[in-house]
């Protein structure tokens, strides 16, 4: 039970940082957090938990049906596709002025509720994260899935929290002048990192488990 739980963490934990990576969402709300402010950022990202709830839920619940059929290792090895995809794309290959891509005008501030709503579209109508999720939690969920009947559950709250709280800590965060000018220095370290940490669970999910 222990490793089950473990997952979940390691799991969430990687969600988080994958929120500093480059992508859409990511870009919506740091965008929206550095010319808005930290409440306009959370706001986004409480649409995009929202829509990524609804996608995570979809997966979760389909992903025991899913492992039982003779295809199922085809999307496996799409999910690891994909993964891999996401970490050449991130990993970085030139010198980038991380100030020219994260540093955003003051605009005039919009409706919180408005916000949210962007925020649920732009991840809703991207069905690249259901891809994503899959990678992240298909490999877990053949291998604990059966066994523990709370994981599935478990699996989806807690990402939902990981997801929300991750988005109201970079939005916070980025309000700190001398953490974001040290994020900013930093990107593509961080970028490396999380490119590497795709590339392992696209590798872990190609290797049979006993529960195939």
């Amino acid at each position: 039970m222990s490793e089950a739980i473990l997952s979940v963490i390691s799991i969430c934990g990687l969600l988080i940082i994958s929120q500093l990576s480059p992508g859409p969402d990511v870009f919506f709300v740091f965008r929206t957090a550095l010319a808005q402010g930290k409440r306009a950022g959370s706001a986004v990202g409480a649409g995009i938990t929202s829509g990524f709830f609804l996608q995570t839920l979809a997966v979760c619940a389909a992903g025991s049906w899913v492992m039982q059929q003779e295809w199922s290792r085809w999307v496996l090895m799409a999910a690891a596709g994909w993964l891999l995809y996401l970490a050449w794309k991130i990993f970085p290959r030139k010198q980038v002025s991380s100030h020219e891509q994260w540093e955003a005008p003051r605009i005039q501030r919009e409706p919180l509720l408005s916000l949210f709503w962007q925020g649920f579209l732009c991840n809703i109508l991207n069905p690249k994260c259901t891809l994503f999720i899959c990678g992240l939690t298909l490999g877990p969920l053949q291998l604990y899935g059966k066994t523990f009947s709370w994981y599935s559950p478990a699996l989806v709250a807690g990402l939902q929290i990981a997801s929300l709280s991750g988005w109201v800590l970079w939005s916070t965060l980025l309000q700190w002048r001398p953490l974001r000018n040290a994020y900013l220095c930093h990107t593509r370290s961080i970028d490396t990192i999380f490119a590497s940490l795709l590339a392992i669970f696209a590798i872990l999910l190609l290797i049979p488990t006993g529960g195939n």
